[in-house]
């Protein structure tokens, strides 16, 4: 046991001597290089706060999306998802059903896609000997409404099929035959396209008028048939098929389910087929070199990871922001009240005492609730009424400090009390104050959070951690992540500030970690 002890003294000189002449900071700083944890815990917190000061940098070059453009086509994706051209949201594929889904061009200039999308069940086909099933759809951008007719019958086989839609259900006779399509209802209506056609049994086939009137080449007005197999249907699935006629979308698409890729390749003026699980499901059809949404997007489509980003620059902000006010405020009141002592001690400390009685949250929700909120506003009511724990703190260590040598020797040679407070008081505090703005910052980001959770601190379309908590609690449903990754974000950065602070005090004072 002697021996132990000795060697432990033996420690203890040798570190005092390798110490001996270095200021506190210096020994605080020596520290913390050993304590891997609150480094790493520092790393953490300085890494996010570059991110979200970068935000617009990574936004732009990095991640080639807009934080603030919507896109409901690509809402609700998950992470990792890609960027849909057109997407039926929460479809619901029925047992033996068959889909039939034909993109077109809509929108001014057509520069937009859409989809016309017609579902069958097996039970409602044909069963008619030499009898087959077809649909017609209209997907030009610019044609006007027609009507097809069969080997030139002198009535319409469908009638007033109009852009973008498509028609009921037909039964057709399994065979050849010319179909035409017409302007109008009557035989004697301009034409605007025909087609040959071979029936097949057991098929759906669809009938498409795509293209344009004023076109040449390629996307020049034509129509096409597509048929599919419209039997041998397990039961508990169902078949999707997928026709691409718009000629505003690229050249070649793939189709995906839950961002699953189902079929792989269609180019312009094809189709593809693929078999279906029955249930609810969103389907998307996408660009071969669709973006990639690392963290999917929200309910109207915009990025996720974006938006984080620009809502850490909020809540971080107000966070430091409130912290420094409420340091320099509780710093200030603080060391007057410490050092003075009497009745200006007793005022504070009355104050303090009756305004810390008060809810404090009741309080920020009647002052937020008066005012406009926003970031400025948060900014000094957090401020303003958070000095009262680091001014209780700074006062007890001036007590203590202002009873001390040096202090009476500085006030017997007759130093000035600004020079005594701000050069033998003040540093003293360093480390106290530093510790209290380490905790201080990640109680603020939890109220400003809290607050723009309940609705009285940032709103929309603005982002911070807390109103993208608020809004997400509606979507929770049809997309997790937008829950998970903004509470993530608060959870880590008030979980490594507080590390920091702990870590900083076991720095700025040893005795404790003894």
């Amino acid at each position: 046991m002697a021996v132990r002890t000795g060697v432990v003294k033996l420690k203890d000189q040798d570190e005092a001597k390798r110490y001996a002449g270095q200021s506190l900071l210096q020994l605080a700083l020596a520290r913390l290089r050993r304590d891997t944890l609150t480094l790493v815990a520092i790393g953490v917190v300085l890494i996010l706060i570059l991110l979200s000061i970068f935000a617009p940098v990574i936004e732009k070059d990095i991640l080639g999306v807009s934080y603030s453009r919507t896109d409901p086509v690509n809402a609700f994706l998950p992470p990792g998802g890609t960027a849909r051209l057109v997407y039926l949201p929460d479809h619901r594929y029925r047992s033996q059903g068959l889909h039939v889904v034909v993109t077109h061009d809509r929108g001014a200039g057509g520069r937009e896609i859409g989809e016309v999308h017609a579902e069958v069940q097996q039970r409602q086909l044909t069963t008619k000997e030499g009898m087959a099933n077809m649909l017609v759809a209209h997907t030009s951008f610019g044609a006007p409404a027609f009507s097809v007719f069969l080997n030139d019958q002198a009535r319409p086989f469908a009638a007033r099929i109009a852009q973008n839609s498509m028609s009921n259900l037909l039964e057709i006779p399994i065979g050849k035959h010319t179909l035409t399509f017409r302007r109008g209802t009557t035989a004697d209506g301009e034409v605007l396209a025909r087609l040959e056609v071979d029936i097949q049994p057991s098929t759906l086939t669809t009938a498409v008028l795509f293209g344009r009137p004023d076109g040449g080449g390629e996307i020049a007005l034509r129509a096409k048939a597509f048929s599919v197999n419209s039997r041998d249907l397990a039961v508990d699935t169902a078949r999707l098929h997928v026709i691409h006629t718009s000629t505003s979308a690229p050249r070649t698409v793939n189709v995906r389910i839950l961002d699953q890729v189902r079929i792989p390749q269609i180019n312009y003026s094809e189709d593809g087929s693929t078999v279906v699980e029955r249930g609810l499901f969103t389907t998307g059809i996408s660009a071969m070199d669709a973006r990639t949404y690392v963290l999917g997007t929200d309910d109207l489509g915009r990025d996720h990871l974006s938006r984080l980003l620009y809502a850490g620059q909020i809540s971080l902000s107000i966070a430091f922001s409130a912290a420094i006010i409420s340091i320099v405020i509780g710093v200030t009141i603080g060391i007057i009240a410490g050092f003075y002592g009497g009745l200006i001690d007793d005022v504070v400390n009355l104050t303090i005492a009756t305004i810390s009685s008060l809810p404090t949250l009741l309080i920020l929700l009647i002052l937020v609730a008066l005012l406009n909120p926003g970031p400025e506003v948060l900014v000094l009511v957090l401020g303003l009424l958070g000095w009262f724990g680091i001014c209780r703190l700074v006062r007890g260590e001036t007590l203590s400090i202002r009873a001390r040598e040096y202090i009476v020797s500085a006030r017997a040679i007759g130093a000035p009390v600004r020079r005594i407070m701000f050069v033998h008081v003040l540093p003293n505090l360093l480390s106290v104050v530093i510790v209290a703005l380490a905790l201080d910052i990640g109680n603020l980001i939890l109220v400003e959070s809290a607050l723009s959770f309940l609705g009285f601190g940032i709103k929309p379309p603005a982002a911070s951690w807390g109103n993208m908590l608020s809004n997400a609690q509606t979507f929770f449903t049809k997309g997790v992540h937008l829950v998970i990754f903004p509470g993530l974000m608060i959870s880590i950065t008030v979980l490594c500030l507080y590390i920091i602070g702990d870590g900083l005090r076991d720095a700025f004072d040893p005795t404790l970690r003894r």
